[in-house]
């Protein structure tokens, strides 16, 4: 049943950390995009400890932007604290969800929030990314396993090619693909979030430090009956930083995020336990 009392507002939610290369173009590609929608917005920006000039830059945007709200951690908290922070703060119908490194083309939120308005129970709807080069990032995939993990870093192009035929939905990254997909999860660097499917489903597990809390999220809307869908008339640029390559906290921590995630839901080899899961929701 649909909540009557909710409202048309977009409420974004976007982390920072040492985003000053990227956090302004962000905003102003988002600003332009909500004029285009004409929806009502609120804008929160959690930081998680940035020591470079982010926090200056969102100072001088937040005298020029109404509705942007810059909440600050003495330290980096992570992913799924920090959002949910936003997330609890919200009163928008629909909750946007993006990663600093992020610019949205015009007609992408009008296009995501059609999505879930036309669509049956559809919890998370995600854009087709590309790089700054042009070419589409593979970013929504099948649920991993240990071996697909495993062999996708692991130093052979044998072994990750292995990883990325048995994860990746080759089909809807076609070009001129218009189709809308059903898929297992999407990662989390764009996504327009149903308010209804989060009051089912609860928050982002806070077990989890960076990763996979995306894939958790999209598990735990196909295990209430949400839909995960991507779809490719939606259009964002992603200058993917991938800093769990590049710092060894942060790649410590999401090799702890897939032990507790595949512990959580007991399927480490074989997905098709999880599909049975979901079939028998």
């Amino acid at each position: 049943m649909k909540d009557k009392n909710l409202n048309n507002k977009i409420s974004v939610i976007i982390l920072t950390w040492n985003s000053e290369k990227y956090i302004e173009k962000c905003i102003s590609s988002l600003i332009k995009d909500l004029i285009y929608a004409e929806k009502k917005y609120e804008i929160f920006v959690i930081d998680n400890g940035s020591t470079d000039k982010t926090l200056l830059i969102l100072k001088v945007l937040g005298k020029k932007i109404n509705n942007l709200v810059v909440d600050k951690f003495e330290k980096n908290l992570g992913t799924t604290i920090s959002r949910n922070m936003g997330m609890k703060k919200s009163k928008g119908k629909y909750i946007f969800i993006l990663d600093s490194d992020t610019e949205i083309k015009r007609g992408t939120i009008n296009t995501l929030i059609d999505t879930i308005d036309k669509g049956n129970k559809v919890g998370i709807v995600a854009p087709r990314l590309f790089y700054p080069d042009g070419s589409t990032q593979a970013s929504s995939k099948r649920f991993p396993t240990i071996k697909t993990k495993i062999y996708k870093y692991m130093p052979f192009y044998r072994t990750r090619n292995i990883a990325e035929k048995d994860e990746l939905y080759n089909e809807i990254y076609k070009k001129g693909n218009k189709q809308c997909s059903e898929v297992d999860y999407c990662i989390s660097a764009a996504w327009m979030v149903n308010r209804e499917a989060i009051n089912d489903v609860g928050f982002f597990d806070e077990n989890i430090y960076y990763a996979p809390e995306d894939v958790d999220y999209c598990l735990r809307m196909w295990l209430k009956g949400w839909k995960v869908i991507y779809n490719p008339l939606a259009s964002v640029v992603h200058h993917t930083q991938r800093k769990s390559y590049k710092n060894f906290k942060i790649a410590w921590q999401h090799l702890k995020g897939l032990f507790y995630y595949f512990g959580k839901y007991d399927y480490w080899f074989d997905r098709r336990k999880i599909y049975e899961r979901i079939k028998n929701q």
